[in-house]
């Protein structure tokens, strides 16, 4: 034994984790057999036993900063076993015993103990901060706790030297603390313990009585308390005395010593306050005189406050609207509502409070010399308390912000104003930003303030509000995992992960991307696991599960054109039962909050409405929908309702429509016009979502459904034979992120034209610096600026945001979205009822009449929509040609091949196209794989093109071509714009194709005319009120492959160079000359020479990669990197190039842009935005680009670039032209080179293959179609 505790004692004394780790493990064996041995001989193996026990916990304590393993768990468990044994036999003297009590504290409470670095544990934070330890003391924890305690107090009774009692007594006080219930403003802490300088139980309460009653130097000579309180015997009287004190007071206070007085009234008032605590307010005797005599009239009870707020109230009224101190008299008000509602549930009316107005003389205070973050004490005071109550007087200011943002948060719920969210955000930053960024505190601000975003995100429709709410949410759990001190059962950690599913379930739902999904589902399954089988929260956490599972690969829950599961009716009737018992039962309780009735009617709405889509179909269910949808929307427009706005009048529109299907005669009628009504109204609701959004892949999200409504509105249009009326509605929701990045960056000049130039001033300096992109990986600071701790790093060291991605500086406002929601409603978009909705003219759609003087102005003979018809179950509707031209109304033009789904050439191609891009994609499959698949994508894109001129084109021309009397320049093609509705976007109309390759040849749509494409309508507007920079003008910029990976790139830009731009930049990597290149070609690079960058160019060729996303705002060129950064900092995104553009002035001339990369003119998602990197480009102020609707090969794009710029400079063509003559010289069986090229490219151009579809259809232009302009006067145009 002698030589085992030899072995101990060297153990004891081992340096570090490792040596100790190492060592302990023999020992521990040595020390097993010998307890063993003796044992078996019967002889006593107590002290081998003991021994043991602390080697264990030793070696525990080695291990404590790691994540816990199952061989740790089982080391605690038997050391706790053993030490436990120790304390409950062994005398208080023993030594041994000594020391193995003390080792059982520390396995009690390991996180309570320091780390290696000084560091304290999260845990440890949250039970030593005083009224913040809620949902952190679980009760396996308490008994923890409670344990130790009483071990601490056995160790305080062994002899101990002065030091080791010292030590023993602090750990004791901190069990003690850490065991003490919280504290509130309206009950603060008692002082009952001594400190550690020795002061007495009698100081300490005595100084704690002090803070409490009040008696001190301040209350000495105070006029206002020289009568002593009112008559106790009447307290509302001195309620009402109090109140008015306090609506003059407020005339000659700040807003931010007023909102504290408010706070500690709110204490006074409620049911379990031992009084307020006036000394809080030492500056301020006139105020603490009034708030003892609130106390004093708190037993005035619901009708006393009642009356004290209708008091207030005509106060209110009396004051001019612009007095200064409106808004505090208005908060008062409100907060009394508050203390009303709190005493009776349901009594206070929260339609009478008015939202206050800010005071512009609080912008000179300082807010924290007004409202302090904590109290100033005195040296010899602070002695004197203990630690629960000093840190609650140095932390003061943070409790009252806290209690103060709690009352914002209830208002903006009972009055449905978001507004009070923003007044409650900007009380906790201004919490955190004051207290220690490690601090518990912060963490529940946190949280809290996560919280208020989420609710403004649901009642307002920010996704940047939401998105900014989630990335705090993930960065706080990230630290509290790394920490991995609270308990897995603890009610805070659960309530942060249910909230954190939560919005991560609505962020895949929306975006798609659900990266972030699976170490989520791993954490909820570990937690499920854990809990006890009793426990309420595992069917949470199942709940939140079953949702995750239910997501499909690409995050939807559904697409369109899924096979819905067959009904089980059974089910489905009790499920609804269920609902409707459940909404019947909500009715009769009284209404909670503004909103209530307004979310009652959607949800049962919806419900109902789901049922009878899901196979249910019976009139009373389907009335019953419409019914409580048409209750919604009158909700709505009386500015009592928010959430899910569009989807409420997108199902009320369905429902009529599928009950006007059921009904003849005037009801029937009733119904379509009911139809044609509330569409409407959604897409109108839908534009102000988009225009709501900051950035534009959140207007990306809100503006999903516009397609789908559009097309349903212009279908009935078309049933109706009112291509006018077609045209119109296909207007209102295509193209709503682009019309909204136009209509965002002309909010500046639009407010100072209203008269709100302070506005427009903070619009500039906030909302201009970018939005922020959430990713699993890279979450962004939020706007709200909270503070990041020093191992929670923003991104990888050396590494840069993305391009698109960028971070918002602190300052911002606490909400994201609360400048834009302010600056849209004084503009009229999603106004308060009764003051208009300006939406449509902020998003600039286009009428006809526009339209047709657009296409006169620029020469441009046709703009045509191509609208898919849809399989109907009797047949289908067909799909038509909305074609309208200069002079002449709207025609309609039937398709009856156009039906998507059903054209099987369309589907083929669609199928073939994706799997040959995930093919050429996929670094491991194998070149002959890749050979296979792009064999037959090439097969069904020539199937596609023989499809595309009898199903569409051929008609489209023949319709457009003008009559043998017309009056046009001989040979003179047509100009066509089209647009193209849906997946007919990735079609290349332009290939459409009739003939054979026998006899004549095939004949092309490109050959019969010039041919454009246009997200929109209002989209062709902007492009064609564009003028063109000349290509000789202003410099030209070349951009060849910086990834080195494009082997034709630099031999592409150095053609270019030489036979058309000598003058030309070049960007990128150029290996063949010994000349460094002009720049690297960095997105910031290349943001410079695009429209609004610091030198903008007139031509801009990029020969490069680039990727169309499955997200289109993520479709991205890949250029230049920053160095030593991260490779994904050199894509510029779609997302990046919208919100990046400057404030262009719709008459500017703007440059052509050429992207000879790879799907560029492509989006592969199913919806109709229009939102590819060549449409980005033009909306950002372009007046032509080329782009790519699939993967291209080098060699023969590298010719037809060459051709196409050859007849751009020297043919002097428009780019439209250039385009249609390049792709016409790659047709001709005779071609020759109409300049000299160098080797190779002039190899490439006597290649045999350059004729087949699949080396030049892919290329198509966006922009401005008119004609070059030859030899006339400024704004002038000759189309010939």
């Amino acid at each position: 034994m002698a030589g085992v505790l030899d072995d101990v004692g060297r153990l004891w004394r081992a340096g570090t984790e490792e040596e100790l780790t190492e060592a302990s493990g023999p020992v521990i064996d040595r020390l097993g057999r010998v307890e063993a041995a003796l044992a078996e001989h019967g002889e006593d193996f107590s002290l081998a036993f003991v021994v043991l026990g602390l080697v264990l916990g030793m070696r525990c304590n080695s291990r404590r900063e790691h994540a816990p393993s199952e061989s740790d768990a089982a080391d605690r468990a038997e050391a706790l076993r053993r030490l436990r044994w120790t304390d409950r036999r062994a005398p208080a003297d023993d030594r041994l015993a000594v020391q193995a009590r003390m080792m059982l504290v520390f396995l009690l409470t390991p996180w309570a103990v320091p780390r290696a670095d000084g560091t304290t544990t999260v845990l440890r934070d949250a039970l030593l901060t005083a009224g913040k330890k809620e949902g952190v003391l679980t009760e396996s924890l308490r008994r923890d706790l409670e344990e130790a305690k009483e071990v601490v107090g056995r160790i305080a009774a062994a002899p101990l030297d002065a030091e080791l009692r010292r030590q023993t007594a602090n750990v004791g006080q901190v069990i003690e603390r850490m065991l003490a219930p919280g504290v509130d403003l309206a009950d603060p802490p008692a002082g009952t313990e001594a400190t550690d300088a020795g002061a007495t139980d009698a100081g300490a309460t005595d100084a704690a009585g002090a803070a409490r009653d009040g008696d001190g130097p301040d209350d000495a000579g105070n006029p206002d308390d020289a009568d002593g309180p009112p008559d106790p015997d009447d307290p509302e009287e001195a309620l009402l005395d109090a109140v008015r004190g306090l609506v003059d007071l407020a005339g000659a206070r700040s807003t931010a010593q007023f909102t504290r007085i408010l706070v500690w009234l709110r204490a006074a008032l409620e049911p379990r306050a031992r009084g307020p605590q006036p000394p809080v307010l030492e500056q301020d005797p006139q105020a603490a005189a009034l708030l003892r005599r609130a106390a004093a009239g708190s037993a005035a009870g619901t009708d006393g406050v009642r009356r004290a707020a209708d008091l207030v109230l005509r106060a209110l009224h009396a004051l001019p609207p612009d007095a200064p101190e409106r808004g505090r008299v208005a908060r008062l008000h409100a907060h009394l509502l508050v203390v009303l509602e709190l005493l009776a549930d349901g009594s206070a009316d929260f339609s009478l409070a008015e939202r206050p107005a800010p005071d512009p003389a609080d912008d000179s205070r300082d807010r924290l010399d007004d409202w302090p973050l904590g109290l100033t004490l005195e040296p010899g005071l602070a002695a004197f308390l203990n630690g629960a109550l000093r840190d609650f007087a140095l932390t003061l200011g943070v409790y009252e912000r806290h209690h103060a943002a709690h009352v914002e948060r209830l208002l903006a719920y009972r009055t449905g104003d978001t507004g009070y969210l923003n007044d409650a955000a900007a009380l906790l930053k201004e919490a955190i930003d004051g207290s220690p960024p490690d601090s518990w505190w912060v963490v529940t601000l946190r949280v809290d303030l996560a919280e208020v975003l989420e609710q403004a995100a649901l009642h307002g429709g920010s996704f940047q509000d939401a998105d900014s709410s989630l990335a705090a949410l993930r960065e706080l759990g990230a630290r509290l995992r790394r920490d991995g001190s609270l308990p897995l059962d603890a009610p805070f950690t659960l309530e942060l992960l249910l909230s954190t599913a939560d919005l991560e379930l609505s962020h895949v739902k929306r975006t798609g991307d659900h990266g972030a999904l699976p170490p989520l589902i791993e954490e909820l399954r570990a937690r499920h696991t854990a809990l006890p089988a009793d426990s309420t929260w595992r069917g949470k956490l199942a709940r939140r599960l079953e949702e995750l599972e239910q997501l499909g690969g690409d995050g939807r829950q559904a697409s369109r054109g899924a096979v819905p599961e067959p009904l089980d009716v059974a089910a489905e009737l009790a499920d609804l039962g269920r609902a409707v018992e459940q909404a019947q039962r909500e009715q009769q309780a009284p209404a909670a909050y503004r909103q209530q009735e307004y979310d009652r009617c959607a949800a049962l709405g919806l419900r109902l409405f789901l049922s009878v889509k899901r196979g249910l179909n019976h009139p009373v269910l389907l009335d019953g929908a419409i019914s409580r949808l048409t209750r919604a929307r009158t909700l709505l427009a009386e500015g009592r309702g928010e959430h899910r706005r569009v989807d409420v009048l997108t199902k009320l529109a369905e429902a009529h429509m599928m009950r006007a299907a059921t009904r003849t005669g005037p009801h029937a009628r009733a119904d379509e016009q009911a139809f044609l009504e509330v569409s409407r109204e959604a897409l109108d609701e839908l534009a102000a979502d988009v225009l709501l959004q900051t950035g534009a892949d959140h207007g990306l999200s809100a503006a999903l459904n516009g397609d789908l409504l559009a097309e349903r509105l212009a279908w009935a249009a078309l049933i109706l034979r009112r291509p006018a009326d077609a045209v119109a509605d296909l207007e209102k929701g295509r193209g709503l992120v682009h019309q909204a990045a136009v209509a965002s960056r002309g909010i500046p000049r639009l407010l100072d034209a209203a008269g709100h130039p302070e506005l427009a001033r903070r619009w500039r300096a906030h909302v201009r610096t970018g939005p922020p992109r959430l990713s699993p990986d890279a979450i962004p600071l939020h706007p709200a600026g909270i503070p990041r701790t020093p191992d929670a790093p923003l991104r990888p060291a050396g590494s840069v945001p993305p391009t698109g991605s960028p971070t918002r500086p602190a300052g911002g406002p606490p909400i994201p979205s609360a400048l834009r929601r302010e600056a849209l409603a004084v503009l009229g978009v999603r106004a308060r009822p009764g003051q208009g909705r300006g939406v449509r003219q902020m998003a600039g759609t286009a009428d006809v009449a526009a339209l047709t003087e657009g296409l006169a102005a620029s020469g441009t003979d046709a703009l045509v929509y191509l609208v898919p018809g849809t399989p109907l179950p009797h047949g289908a509707f067909p799909g038509h040609a909305l074609i309208l031209r200069p002079g002449a109304a709207p025609a309609m033009l039937p398709l009856p091949e156009l039906i998507r789904p059903g054209s099987e050439p369309l589907e083929r191609y669609l199928d073939a196209a994706a799997r040959r891009s995930r093919a050429l994609a996929d670094p491991h499959l194998h070149v002959s794989w890749k050979s296979a698949y792009d064999e037959h994508w090439q097969v069904m894109l020539r199937e596609l093109c023989d499809w595309a001129w009898p199903a569409v084109m051929g008609p489209v021309l023949s319709a457009v071509r003008p009559s043998p009397s017309a009056r046009r320049p001989q040979n003179r093609p047509p100009r066509i714009v089209l647009v193209p509705c849906g997946l007919l976007g990735v079609v290349p109309w332009h290939a459409a194709r009739t003939g054979s390759a026998g006899g004549q040849g095939h004949r092309y749509a490109c050959e019969e005319a010039v041919i454009s494409y246009a997200p929109s309508g209002a989209g062709f507007l902007a492009a064609a009120g564009r003028r063109r920079m000349s290509p000789a003008d202003g410099r030209q910029v070349l951009v060849a492959d910086p990834e080195l990976t494009l082997p034709w790139a630099e031999v592409e830009a150095e053609a270019l160079r030489a036979a058309c731009y000598p003058g030309a930049l070049r960007y990128g990597e150029f290996l063949g000359t010994d000349e460094a290149p002009d720049a690297a070609g960095t997105p910031a690079e290349l943001l410079a020479v695009l429209p609004g960058g610091t030198a903008p160019a007139s031509v801009v060729h990029l020969a490069c990669h680039a990727r169309a996303a499955p997200r289109p705002t993520d479709s991205a060129l890949r250029l230049a990197g920053a160095p030593g950064a991260d490779r994904d900092t050199g894509r510029l995104t779609v997302a990046g190039i919208l919100d990046a553009a400057a404030d262009v002035p719709p008459d500017s001339a703007g440059p052509l842009v050429v992207l000879s990369a790879c799907e560029t003119d492509l989006s592969t998602r199913d919806h109709d935005e229009a939102l590819t990197l060549a449409t980005a480009l033009v909306t950002s102020g372009a007046a032509d680009v080329v782009g790519s609707r699939w993967a291209v090969r080098d060699g023969p794009t590298a010719v037809m670039m060459a051709v196409f710029h050859h007849h751009l400079t020297a043919g002097g063509l428009a780019p439209p032209d250039a385009l249609r003559a390049a792709q016409s010289w790659m047709l001709d069986p005779h071609r020759s080179l109409p300049f000299p090229l160098d080797a190779p490219l002039r190899d490439e151009a006597a290649r045999c293959d350059l004729h087949h579809v699949h080396h030049w259809a892919a290329f198509t232009h966006q922009g401005n179609p008119a004609p070059a302009v030859h030899g006339t006067g400024p704004g002038q145009q000759r189309h010939g």
